[in-house]
């Protein structure tokens, strides 16, 4: 429940999230008195958040040192940086403790069943003027509605969490040994944040949903688990990343000969110079060329004022941090991320058995990556307890089949069921 109130409702509620965390902290407490766990302290878990920590300390001490940021931008900055990863380390080592794969599946699918159910309401609310949901709650979780000509767009929060959610379940779909993972209650979770997703407006969402095709068939090349894709999955999945592929260019390079169709337009908007995101790249670039080696430190202004009450931050992820940190910091980041990528893609190429749900999580970490190119994901407790599924995967060093038992009785036979010719999965079923 904890992992799923931080996915529903994000940057909201946090009565309801310390409640949930209380319990979740009482339920380890106990359980260690009565000696059912033992905790055990990952090195790689304490190495990352610790690489983590010492960035976001160097370039607090440069955001302070640079003349003109803002004081409060690195308070922000250490706070997210230093406090959120030590927080994360003890909460991703309770997970550990436990079967924490399958509740970790058990929270996603919840998560795509209440942020459907709390959208579309929303949506089907205001367009039939019923006043079901009060104009406080609307506040509190940023849910509001556009309608537009020809598309319609949502700004609640929590919408951001489907980066991860589904890709992460249209993952399952295709894995022959999804096993129980892939239910009922999960293909409907699946279907509901589609909608979800398609009534959105978010044009990032949207493309990297259309993208998590390729995202599949590149990291299942990379683990060599091919062949755990479903036959008939393999080929859909090749279709819908040529489809995609082809869609995104002709919408990139040949934006005039589009349709004027409403989604469409919105969809070009994005690659229009005068989209706002355009204009801060531009301000941010030059930012760097002023400070290319170390960056300007946290707390700097670029010039260009996408929000007055906090002008240090901006949707542009990755310009951000490389006008922050320079070439010196976004190398020292990027070498943790390609190491710990490394790591984890190293023991699903190792261990096979119970690595759906961990291939699973990896796409949808790769999808929260390209969706936080253009939205600040990064600077919210909520979305950064995501970007830590990396290291918390990097610690199944002894394989993943005891942390996703519950979900993974059946997958052997059912993985030799998929591949099997007619007449020999019927015998394999009986």
């Amino acid at each position: 429940m904890f992992v799923a109130s931080i996915a529903t409702l994000v940057q909201s509620y946090v009565f309801v999230k310390l409640f949930f965390l209380a319990l979740f902290l009482l339920t380890a407490i106990v359980a260690v008195a009565h000696r059912k766990t033992r905790f055990v302290v990952h090195p790689r878990l304490v190495l990352f958040y610790l690489w983590i920590g010492v960035a976001g300390i160097v370039w607090t001490i440069v955001g302070l040192l640079h003349p003109g940021n803002y004081a409060q931008g690195n308070f922000d900055a250490l706070k997210l940086y230093v406090t959120w990863s030590a927080a994360f380390v003890i909460l991703y080592t309770l997970l550990r403790a436990e079967a924490s794969l399958g509740v970790l599946h058990a929270a996603l699918v919840l998560s795509a069943i209440l942020i459907a159910v709390i959208n579309l309401v929303g949506l089907t609310d205001q367009i039939g003027s019923w006043g079901l949901i009060s104009e406080s709650i609307r506040e509190e979780l940023e849910l509001r509605v556009g309608i537009h000509i020809g598309y319609i767009q949502i700004t609640s929060n929590n919408i951001g969490a489907l980066f991860v959610i589904v890709p992460y379940l249209l993952s399952l779909q295709f894995r022959a040994d999804a096993g129980k993972a892939n239910s009922a209650l999960m293909k409907l979770a699946l279907v509901l944040s589609l909608v979800v997703v398609v009534v959105s407006g978010r044009r990032a969402l949207w493309i990297a949903v259309a993208l998590t095709p390729c995202t599949i068939l590149f990291l299942s090349c990379l683990t060599g688990s091919y062949g755990l894709l479903k036959p008939g999955g393999r080929r859909f999945l090749l279709m819908c990343a040529a489809a995609a592929v082809a869609g995104l260019s002709v919408v990139i390079l040949l934006p005039e000969r589009m349709p004027e169709l409403g989604f469409l337009v919105r969809l070009n908007e994005a690659f229009s110079s005068e989209n706002e995101r355009e204009i801060q790249k531009i301000y941010l670039i030059d930012g760097f060329k002023d400070s290319p080696v170390l960056g300007s430190g946290f707390g700097a202004y670029a010039g260009y004022p996408r929000s007055y009450e906090r002008p240090w931050t901006y949707e542009l992820t990755y310009h951000r941090l490389l006008f922050n940190m320079g070439i010196v910091g976004m190398a020292f980041l990027g070498v943790l991320f390609l190491l710990y990528f490394a790591l984890v893609i190293g023991l699903l190429r190792r261990f096979k058995d119970g690595s759906a749900i961990p291939f699973g999580l990896l796409v949808g970490f790769c999808s929260l990556l390209l969706g936080a190119y253009s939205n600040p994901y990064f600077g919210s407790f909520d979305y950064v307890f995501f970007a830590g599924l990396l290291p918390y995967l990097s610690t199944f060093r002894r394989g993943f089949i005891g942390s996703a038992a519950l979900f993974h009785r059946r997958s052997a036979v059912e993985l030799r069921v998929a591949q099997a010719t007619p007449g020999m999965a019927a015998r394999l079923r009986t």
